[in-house]
């Protein structure tokens, strides 16, 4: 059989079983991250089926690899951050976001100093990349909850709130850490400025230029808008690339804006309408595009777990690292344990319910594709500490075997609620 044979194989086999995995997760309680970082552990670092060496065509393809899945997540993200929502949610999902990730970048920051050796900034760098639940994780953890409302949409803003702060922070961190390196006479204060500037004003203004594009010429928009604003963005990347600006954050803007200027609704019959209205609404489109970015997005970081696991190096695995994953899992679960009273009015006033869903709060730990990205992303900007990928992988690993195990030991009685209600109806 030929090697396209088998890639075009490997390929259809790793998106029919990320999808399988996703639909039982009802079942299983396991989510698609593990399973899909095993396997590219076993079929490279392993078994050797997959050549993962320092001269491979697996490393040669980090920097486009990271980049598809920057542009593709953070897009998606900024997409579904939508700023009347965010006006409106609750004070205590907030606060218990940002605090437990201060908690966790400063404790965990502290801990990977000492033990690791790594300098502060790169410390920092990885304390805030596993510092949040994954978005990816998180809504299907809701989707599959027979829970309150109040804890499922708790749950899904936290991961995606989770996951802004975790790709952003340590981009950011990156860019102050590069810089000096890459020109050190020069101050890094106004490159730095214009890195994040620019990077927010290219975002807005490729965003408006789509959205008065779709709006000017709707027909010859309206079967290929998800197609083509995906060249949009791909494009704002490559520009932003060029400009020497931040790529990832000019892609999240661009979602922001592209999401919400552009669902505003046209002006009814008899209403006079605004210069927004008239130039940029186009909510059709947008609804449209943001059906078919869930699925690139699925299949995107189907293939992103299974290359980290390809990258991950099991001779440089070492008792710190290993007590690395657990002693990060550990400050997780405290910091959660230690900001958990804020999420008092979240909860169920049902003593017995209240229990359950105070476990399934602790235990939604798993982190994933942004400490994923980070991983590769640091790397493809030129920065090798010894030990950082595998360390990422080892704490994603761990966290996800114990938010499996958490999630189904909390869930449990949820689970087995109508099989009681059944029998006692008999």
């Amino acid at each position: 059989m030929s090697l396209i044979g088998l890639a075009f194989i490997f390929i259809a086999g790793i998106s029919f079983l990320g999808f399988a995995i996703n639909a039982l997760f009802d079942k299983i309680k396991i989510t698609s991250v593990l399973p899909l970082m095993i396997i590219g552990l076993l079929i490279g670092p392993v078994f050797g089926l997959v050549n993962v060496g320092p001269n491979s065509i697996i490393t040669e393809l980090n920097p486009y690899i990271t980049a598809i899945a920057i542009a593709f997540v953070l897009f998606d993200i900024g997409m579904n951050m939508r700023i009347k929502t965010l006006s409106k949610v609750i004070l205590a999902s907030t606060q218990f976001v940002l605090l437990t990730q201060v908690i966790i970048g400063a404790s965990v920051g502290i801990f990977v100093h000492y033990i690791m050796g790594w300098s502060w900034p790169i410390a920092l760098i990885f304390s805030f990349a596993v510092s949040g639940p994954s978005s990816i994780t998180a809504p299907t953890l809701a989707k599959n909850m027979k829970a309150p409302e109040n804890l499922r949409t708790f749950i899904v803003y936290e991961g995606v709130f989770s996951d802004i702060l975790e790709l952003v922070v340590p981009l950011v961190l990156i860019s102050i850490y590069v810089l000096p390196n890459v020109a050190i006479a020069t101050a890094p204060g106004p490159s730095i400025f214009y890195q994040l500037m620019g990077a927010a004003s290219l975002g807005v203004v490729s965003a408006l230029f789509w959205l008065y594009i779709l709006n000017r010429f709707p027909e010859a928009s309206k079967n290929y808008s998800w197609m083509l604003t995906i060249a949009m963005v791909i494009a704002t990347y490559g520009i932003s690339a060029q400009l020497g600006i931040n790529t990832a954050i000019a892609v999240f803007i661009f979602g922001i804006v592209f999401a919400n200027i552009g669902s505003i609704n046209k002006a009814k019959e008899g209403e006079e309408e605004s210069f927004v209205q008239k130039y940029f609404s186009v909510n059709d489109y947008v609804d449209h595009t943001r059906e078919y970015q869930r699925e690139i997005v699925f299949f995107v970081s189907t293939f992103f777990f299974v290359y980290i696991g390809l990258l991950f190096s099991l001779s440089q695995i070492t008792l710190n690292m290993v007590g690395l994953g657990i002693a990060v899992t550990a400050l997780v679960i405290l910091s959660r344990i230690i900001a958990m009273p804020i999420l008092s009015k979240v909860f169920s006033k049902d003593p017995e319910t209240q229990k359950i869903e105070r476990g399934v709060a602790y235990f939604n730990i798993a982190r994933g594709l942004s400490p994923a990205i980070i991983a590769i992303y640091i790397l493809t900007s030129g920065v090798y500490v010894q030990g950082f990928t595998d360390s990422i992988f080892m704490v994603i690993l761990i966290t996800n075997l114990i938010f499996t195990a958490g999630v189904f030991i909390s869930y449990k009685p949820i689970l087995e609620a109508p099989a009681a209600e059944k029998a006692a109806a008999k």
